[in-house]
């Protein structure tokens, strides 16, 4: 047997490798904004925000005249929209899982956030708690992470990993650790953060940062179908991702309609347990020429476990007064609608000045 020569790695040669492992993804970017009229009321300020994002933002009517020191050019979303309540008196409040925004009067409230790409972190409260049996205390900081309603979040983290916590005494701090992950329905997501050490004589955490990750799609795309007199469209590729219709064929008064989607290799793994959260937001709709559309709900996946390709069977039957009818008509298409390709991402934070009990 041949013995090859054993050849020592420089730093050099160490460091080019490093370099070629493949980097982590970034955090999606955050819908940009632009508002230039300063000292604006705050119903006109938020109407145009809510215009440029897609995010519903109401506004009560006791501020909606209330003066907005705030003017921005291209701002993340969330930023501008944290610095028109900071000017105007008021704070952010999330309805509806995410799915719209409310803002208040702040009062005595005190807001404390941090904003990375679409996502928005909000420190809800301090809870000191002793566990009598173990003999250990220690202070639980409960946040709310939420996102812009457009970004798709399959699994997130509900314990962030901290990397600085601080007190106003100097203490020496630390985090309990931990691990938990959900799969969250909406555009929220609950985190705690556990902090051992804190004296009784602290007043405030002066800087709480971490990050979490999350398994993400920047957004949905949609793909679209005209299969005039039968005939299959060819393949069509969207954001990396390949989509084309297989088959589409009527049995008796039932339309059979055969999709296939091909996804880039390297997608995030969810376990078995978790099933693919992420079929939740596939869907398949029958467009007529006037832009009506119908949802084909019937659908099954033979190999659901299968990511890519991923094979869709929808069914419906005929009814034109339904609209339900002959996708192969003339002006008649079939939109199917599918995450972007996943991506495991990191989300920072860092909070300031996190008053205790």
């Amino acid at each position: 047997m041949r013995l090859l020569p054993i050849i020592p790695l420089t730093l050099g040669t160490l460091m080019a490798l490093a370099a070629a492992e493949p980097s982590k993804p970034p955090v999606p970017a955050p819908t940009a904004v632009t508002f230039a009229k300063a000292g604006a009321p705050l119903g006109e300020v938020v109407a145009e925000l809510s215009k440029q994002s897609g995010v519903p933002i109401a506004v009560p009517p006791l501020l909606v005249n209330a003066k907005c020191g705030a003017a921005f050019d291209k701002a993340p979303f969330w930023s501008a929209l944290q610095q028109s309540a900071d000017t105007s008196g008021a704070r952010i409040v999330v309805r509806e899982s995410g799915a719209r925004v409310e803002l208040l009067p702040r009062g005595d409230s005190k807001e404390i956030a941090a904003t990375s790409g679409p996502f928005r972190v909000v420190a809800k409260g301090v809870t000191g708690r002793a566990l009598l049996d173990a003999g250990a205390t220690f202070h639980e900081v409960a946040l709310l992470a939420h996102w812009e309603p457009r970004l798709k979040v399959y699994r997130i983290d509900t314990t962030p990993r901290v990397s600085k916590v601080t007190d106003d005494r100097g203490s020496k701090l630390r985090d309990t650790g931990g691990s938990a992950q959900v799969l969250p329905s909406g555009a929220t997501a609950e985190m705690k953060v556990q902090i051992e050490g804190v004296p009784r004589t602290a007043q405030r955490l002066t800087a709480l940062a971490g990050a979490f990750h999350a398994t993400v799609a920047d957004r949905l795309l949609e793909f679209k179908f005209e299969a005039p007199g039968g005939a299959l469209p060819p393949p069509q590729t969207l954001g990396g991702v390949t989509g084309a219709l297989k088959k589409l064929q009527k049995k008796g008064n039932t339309w059979e309609v055969v999709l296939e989607l091909g996804y880039p290799s390297g997608q995030p793994v969810f376990q078995s347990f978790e099933g693919q959260p992420w079929l939740r937001d596939n869907r398949l709709r029958l467009r007529s020429p006037d832009g009506n559309f119908v949802t084909i709900d019937e659908y099954e996946i033979p190999q659901p476990e299968q990511t890519s390709p991923l094979r869709v069977i929808h069914r419906f039957d005929e009814n034109a007064k339904a609209g339900f009818a002959n996708p192969t008509g003339k002006g008649w298409a079939l939109v199917y609608e599918t995450p972007a390709p996943l991506a495991d991402v990191t989300v920072p934070f860092e909070f300031k000045d996190v008053p205790l009990p």
